[in-house]
């Protein structure tokens, strides 16, 4: 899923025509790419698709158990809606233990708790089905995130103009202007989206 679209990049960045159109979609993706493996924090494809909302199947994750036998899981996405089942275990060579989700279960934003009697301290293998993510299209993003793809969109067709070096050139006041990877402001937008619990 990308998270601008050409429109919208075009008019950020005031072309009108279609004649780059195919170049700007390309770099639409790599741009909600990169969003994807900043927010995350992890560098492979398993975090494409961060913010697109999906329903996942049988998700493999390590959760802590705090004293009170609580499970604490942070599934892959950055919300949770709903979860339709939960079974952990402590050991590869163990069966699974199902949780009833109808019962002992909280949603908390990107967070889902389990509350099940009896657990030991420590970390469990947890396999969670579930229904996440914010959108499944751009137009139904938060607008600070579409902001953030679109502004990153433009740094990189910037950059493609001006034979993919780190200087970008501002006609308006005739310099040239040296600038990070990840622009700051691009940065500040994404803040609130990036994962604090690990991948």
């Amino acid at each position: 899923m990308d998270y601008t679209t050409v429109t919208r990049v075009k008019q950020a960045l005031k072309i009108d025509g279609s004649g780059g159109d195919a170049l700007l979609a390309t770099l639409v993706t790599a741009a909600s790419r990169a969003i994807d493996r900043h927010c995350t924090g992890i560098g492979d494809p398993s975090s494409d698709d961060y913010f697109l909302q999906e329903t996942v199947t049988d998700e493999l994750l390590r959760a802590p158990v705090g004293a009170d036998g609580r499970l604490s899981i942070s599934p892959h996405k950055p919300t949770i809606d709903s979860v339709s089942a939960i079974s952990y275990r402590f050991r590869p060579d163990e069966d699974w233990e199902s949780v009833d989700v109808t019962l002992e279960i909280v949603i908390d934003n990107a967070r889902v708790l389990a509350f099940v009697d009896e657990l030991q301290r420590g970390k469990a293998f947890v396999k969670i089905s579930y229904t996440g993510g914010f959108a499944t299209d751009a137009a139904s993003l938060p607008a600070d995130l579409v902001e953030a793809a679109t502004t990153l969109t433009a740094r990189y067709y910037r950059e493609d103009e001006s034979g993919l070096t780190d200087a970008i050139g501002v006609a308006e006041i005739g310099e040239l202007r040296y600038t990070e990877a990840l622009p700051i402001g691009v940065r500040r937008k994404l803040q609130p989206f990036v994962r604090v619990v690990p991948w």
